[in-house]
């Protein structure tokens, strides 16, 4: 099973798991072996495990695709987008939008095919003025150039049709962004409302939840600004406990379906069922 379904008013969302793999201890930092497997047990985990997870909404007769998973980037431990989609009867070619949180590999590998070509040919892309900026800096990418690559291609391979937007700002359909930055640049989640309902796609504030819900000051490697993803992570987590809003994310476990609650300096994460 590659897909789960959660209704928010009269708006469909879809979880698509694109993979799942364990990362390391060295992957976080602020942390330590000790306190790392501390927290595994306390939740009764044998493993720092993550998934991969993209996201599809039909709202308004349109089906929105909220980052699209790693492609063939990782091997066979991800590159399952397609089976998703075909799960809940959504080919390519209905996806009329493209919502990036941001321009990491697992996030935009499945953009774009092994020549550099559009996957989804009627879909128009949506990220950030800060984002877009960002990756577009040669001077940002003097050490390591290589990993500008990626994120060039997409947006070669869909500029025809980019939108770009402010971390703050109405998309429409009852969706709006939310501004994350830290992780990268312009790094975004994405709020869904109808009705008296919402849902948040919290992006990669979170890429294990044993670890960063319950101490969320605990970092990853992959944060390009560590002290500025720590605040946003704290602002999110903050709000969705205040406003006892259901979350999902990029790196949440299946059926990645959740809440949080406060649990003195940190908080716990709390398991929902699908309706």
């Amino acid at each position: 099973m590659y897909s789960w379904k959660k209704k928010v008013g009269d708006i469909e969302v879809f979880i698509l798991k694109d993979g799942e793999t364990e990362f390391g201890v060295e992957t976080f930092s602020g942390t330590n072996q000790s306190e790392i497997n501390e927290l595994l047990k306390v939740n009764n985990r044998k493993a720092i495990e993550t998934n991969f997870n993209a996201f599809l909404i039909k709202s308004g007769g349109k089906n929105i695709l909220i980052d699209a998973g790693a492609g063939t980037l990782f091997g066979p431990v991800a590159g399952n987008l397609s089976k998703a989609l075909e799960e809940v009867g959504v080919m390519n070619d209905d996806i009329s939008n493209i919502i990036a949180t941001h321009l990491h590999p697992d996030h935009i590998g499945g953009m774009i095919s092994k020549s550099g070509n559009k996957i989804f040919e009627n879909a128009a892309l949506t990220l950030t003025q800060d984002e877009y900026s960002f990756w577009n800096k040669e001077e940002n990418f003097k050490s390591n150039p290589e990993d500008q690559n990626l994120p060039l291609n997409v947006l070669s391979a869909y500029s025809g049709n980019i939108n770009l937007i402010s971390g703050e700002e109405d998309l429409g359909l009852g969706l709006s962004a939310i501004d994350l930055p830290g992780h990268t640049a312009g790094h975004i989640g994405v709020m869904i409302s109808s009705g008296n309902d919402s849902f948040a796609i919290a992006g990669d504030i979170i890429h294990a939840q044993y670890l960063q819900i319950n101490n969320p000051e605990i970092g990853v490697i992959f944060d390009q600004d560590e002290k500025l993803a720590q605040k946003s992570r704290k602002k999110m987590l903050d709000m969705l406990a205040t406003d006892k809003i259901a979350f999902s994310g990029g790196h949440i476990l299946s059926p990645a379906i959740g809440f949080v609650e406060s649990n003195g300096l940190g908080y716990s994460w709390v398991q929902s069922g699908l309706s």
